[in-house]
C-alpha cells in the first residue's frame, strides 16, 4: 500500500539529482527533504496532510532547541536536576503533545469509508488489535506512536541513506553490483523487496558503520552489576553502538565497508554485537534475533572507511 508513494517521490528526487550533476548539493538535506515529502506530501503517515508544513516547522523549531540545550532528545529521562530544564521539558511536552492531539483530530475529521481498507499509516494503527486482548490502542497510546513517527520516524531514515550514498560513492564496485541486482528486478512488476538481498546487506553495513541511533540510553529496573562496576536503580546506562559496531574482537576488519558480511554463508553477527536501534522486543531485525559469531568479515576485499 505504501510502496508506490515512497517510490513516486523517490523517482522525482533522481530526477531532481540529475538535473544538478556537476553542482555541489548538501545531500543530507535532500534526503531529508525526500524523506519528509514521503511521510507528508504522499500521505504515508497521515492521508489529510494539510498541516504537514505547520508539522516540518514545528519539529524543526522543537530541534533547535534540543540543540540549544534547553530539552534533551536523547537522554530524555534526564535533564541535570536543573529546574530550568525541567521546566522547558514540560513546556516542550506540554506544546508537542497537544500539537499530536491537533494532528489526529484533524486526520480524524477527514473521515474514512466504511468498510474500505486503511488508506495510511495512521489508520492501519488505528484499525491494529492486541493479538491476546483484542485491545485497540487507546488515544495516549496512538498519540505517542503518531509523535515517535514524527520525530524518529523520517529522520533515521533520511541518515542511513545519506550514509549509504556517501560509502557507494568512495565503492564504485559495490555501487556497480548494487544497481545491477535492482536493474534484474522484472519490469513494471511490484517491488520484491526480498530479492533485494544484496541491497540489504549493504544498508545493513551502512548501519554498523554510521548507526543512525548512535546513543542508546536506558535507565535501570533495579541494582544490578555490570563488568564488575554496581548499578543501582534508576541509574543512567549509556550504549553507543558507534562503537560497539566498530569492535576488533566482535568484527574483522571493522572499519572496513564490506556488505558481504550480512550474507551468506557468513552467520549473522551476534545479537548484541549489532544493534543500530536496540535491541528491545521491537527490534524487527534479522541479526536481532539469531546467534552465531563466525567470521562477519569474510567475503570482500578490504575497502577502509574515512573517519
Amino acid at each position: 500500500m505504501l510502496v508506490p508513494h515512497m517510490l513516486a517521490v523517490t523517482d522525482e528526487t533522481v530526477a531532481m539529482l540529475k538535473g544538478k550533476v556537476g553542482q555541489r548539493i548538501d545531500l543530507r538535506e535532500v534526503m531529508q527533504r525526500m524523506a519528509l515529502e514521503i511521510a507528508g506530501r504522499n500521505h504515508v503517515l497521515f492521508r489529510h496532510g494539510a498541516s504537514w508544513r505547520d508539522l516540518a516547522q514545528f519539529r524543526h523549531g522543537i530541534w533547535r532547541q534540543a540543540c540549544a540545550g534547553r530539552i534533551c532528545p536523547i537522554l530524555r529521562c534526564r535533564c541535570g536536576g536543573r529546574p530550568r530544564r525541567i521546566s522547558a521539558r514540560a513546556r516542550f511536552r506540554k506544546r508537542w503533545t497537544a500539537f499530536v492531539a491537533m494532528l489526529m483530530a484533524e486526520r480524524r475529521a477527514a473521515g474514512k469509508k466504511d468498510g474500505a481498507p486503511p488508506r495510511d499509516l495512521f489508520e492501519l494503527m488505528e484499525a491494529a488489535r492486541d493479538p491476546e486482548t483484542g485491545k485497540a490502542f487507546s488515544d495516549e497510546q496512538l498519540g505517542d506512536e503518531v509523535a515517535t513517527m514524527i520525530l524518529a520516524g523520517h529522520e533515521t531514515t533520511a541518515t542511513a541513506l545519506f550514509w549509504a550514498l556517501y560509502l557507494l560513492a568512495l565503492d564504485p564496485s559495490t555501487q556497480d553490483e548494487l544497481a545491477a541486482e535492482v536493474k534484474a528486478q522484472p519490469a513494471g512488476a511490484p517491488l520484491d523487496v526480498e530479492r533485494l538481498k544484496f541491497t540489504r546487506a549493504v544498508i545493513e553495513e551502512t548501519l554498523r558503520l554510521y548507526p543512525s541511533a548512535f546513543l542508546v540510553a536506558r535507565a535501570a529496573y533495579g541494582p544490578d552489576t555490570v563488568a564488575g562496576l554496581p548499578i543501582k536503580r534508576r541509574d543512567l546506562i549509556v550504549i553507543a553502538p558507534w562503537l560497539l559496531h566498530r569492535h576488533e574482537k566482535l568484527w574483522r576488519d571493522p572499519n572496513a565497508f564490506i556488505p558481504q558480511r550480512f550474507m551468506a554463508p557468513n552467520p549473522p553477527p551476534d545479537r548484541f554485537a549489532y544493534m543500530p536501534f536496540g535491541a528491545g522486543p521491537r527490534v524487527l531485525h534479522r541479526c536481532a534475533f539469531r546467534h552465531g559469531r563466525g567470521d562477519p568479515g569474510a567475503g570482500r576485499a578490504d575497502r577502509r572507511v574515512p573517519r
